[in-house]
C-alpha cells in the first residue's frame, strides 16, 4: 500500500508542544493564584473559564483537534453550550430568595458561598430579623 501526499498528517513540532506546556503551566499557576482571591459570586465562573481554556489547549494540541476542523468545531461548540447552560444556571441561582419556615426561632448562620440575600418569612416577605406583624 502506497502512501500519497494527500494522506499525510500534519506534524506538530516539539517547540509547539513546549509552548503549549508552558501555557498550561502558567494557567495552572493562575488557577492556584485565583483560588486565593475572592471574586464573590463570580468564583465559579472564573474557575470554569480557566479550566475551559486549559481543556481547549489540551484538546486542540495533544488530541490533534486543530488539524481536524470538523471535530474541533464540535468540541468547541460543546464547550460553548456548556458555558451557556452554566451561565443560565448561575443566573437562576443568583436570583433565588432564601425562604425559611415561619416557626424558626434561631437565626440561620450563612455558610461561605451562600447567596447574599437575607432570609425572609414566607407569609409576609419581610426579613427574618424584623419583628413579625
Amino acid at each position: 500500500m502506497e502512501h500519497t501526499a494527500e494522506h499525510t498528517h500534519p506534524v506538530t513540532g516539539p517547540v509547539t508542544y513546549a509552548k503549549v506546556l508552558g501555557a498550561l503551566l502558567v494557567l495552572t499557576v493562575v488557577t492556584v493564584y485565583a483560588s486565593y482571591l475572592d471574586f464573590g459570586s463570580m468564583n465559579t465562573v472564573v474557575a470554569l473559564l480557566i479550566a475551559s481554556v486549559k481543556a481547549s489547549l489540551v484538546a486542540l494540541f495533544f488530541m490533534h483537534l486543530r488539524h481536524d476542523k470538523f471535530n474541533a468545531v464540535i468540541f468547541l461548540g460543546g464547550l460553548l453550550f456548556l458555558a451557556i447552560f452554566m451561565i443560565w444556571t448561575l443566573f437562576d441561582i443568583g436570583t433565588r430568595v432564601t425562604v425559611l419556615p415561619s416557626n424558626l426561632k434561631t437565626p440561620v448562620q450563612e455558610f461561605p458561598g451562600a447567596p447574599l440575600n437575607k432570609p425572609v418569612r414566607p407569609q409576609t416577605g419581610q426579613p427574618l430579623g424584623a419583628p413579625a406583624p
